[in-house]
């Protein structure tokens, strides 16, 4: 099989085994797309947020391959990836405000006082932030926590944005909010996000295509017209989804030949 032309994250053959000889992934391969918002969905201990942070360099695999933009990048360290990760917790800086808290990614990078005032209030309009950007941390709501996060990381114009279950925290009415906003914020920047997360309500309400991720591998592909898969690597996330699946969702794509 060729590779997708479209494809700019491409993944073959990731293992990952910690100490005590937990096999945390298991040759795993997919593809995903440009633009695409792509879901890693499965229980806790499952492997998927060891692939994500494998992703943004903050994990090595034991074997196998890391493709970013045509380039290997298995071995680059997270400051020479163009990959921005955000955490459940968000990793703010609570001595910062809500606007040097953006900032910090372009100082870094020794971008210009000026661009820098520019980027980051286009950012904080973006994400319908503006008039906050003095406030601090403790301040904020947790959607608005949430939104500093999420505008920290676009500013510096990631090619893939990595979202490690960033809506866990939050209570059910914010986080249907926050899955409208987050799937708005991924088609306006046409970004390819790559979200984790053990809820397959959010997987089918934001998802382009979604890959099933247990036990280190990526399971058989389910179909929206049966319960989800009755093995028991797969009992934790069982639920009907015979009605709830939304068209445009595909399940994740048959494993690209090694």
């Amino acid at each position: 099989m060729e590779p997708d032309q479209e494809s700019l994250v491409r993944i073959r053959n990731l293992s990952k085994t910690f100490p005590g000889d937990v096999k945390a992934l298991k040759g795993i391969s997919l593809d995903v797309r440009q633009g695409e918002f792509f879901t890693l969905l499965g229980p806790s201990g499952s492997g998927k947020s060891t692939l994500l942070k494998i992703l943004a360099g903050l994990e090595t695999p034991d074997s196998g391959e890391v493709i970013i933009a045509g380039k290997d990048m298995t071995r680059v360290p997270p400051y020479r990836r163009n990959t921005s990760l955000i955490f459940q917790e968000y990793a703010l800086f609570p001595h910062m405000t809500a606007e040097e808290n953006v900032e910090y990614g372009l100082k870094v990078r020794g971008i210009g006082s000026e661009e820098r005032r520019r980027r980051v209030d286009e950012m904080f309009r973006f994400v319908n932030l503006d008039g906050k950007q003095k406030r601090r941390v403790w301040e904020l709501s947790g959607g608005e926590r949430q939104r500093v996060a999420i505008a920290r990381s676009m500013v510096i114009a990631p090619e893939v944005l990595l979202l490690d279950e960033v809506l866990n925290t939050l209570d059910e009415k914010l986080r249907k909010e926050m899955q409208i906003e987050l799937r708005r914020f991924q088609h306006e920047l046409k970004k390819t996000f790559i979200f984790v997360t053990h809820s397959q309500e959010e997987a089918l309400t934001m998802s382009d295509r979604i890959g099933v991720v247990n036990f280190g591998v990526l399971e058989p592909r389910p179909t929206p017209w049966r319960s989800w898969p009755e093995s028991k690597s797969s009992s934790s996330c069982r639920t009907n989804a015979s009605n709830s699946v939304p068209p445009r969702v595909k399940w994740r794509i048959d494993s690209p030949e090694r």
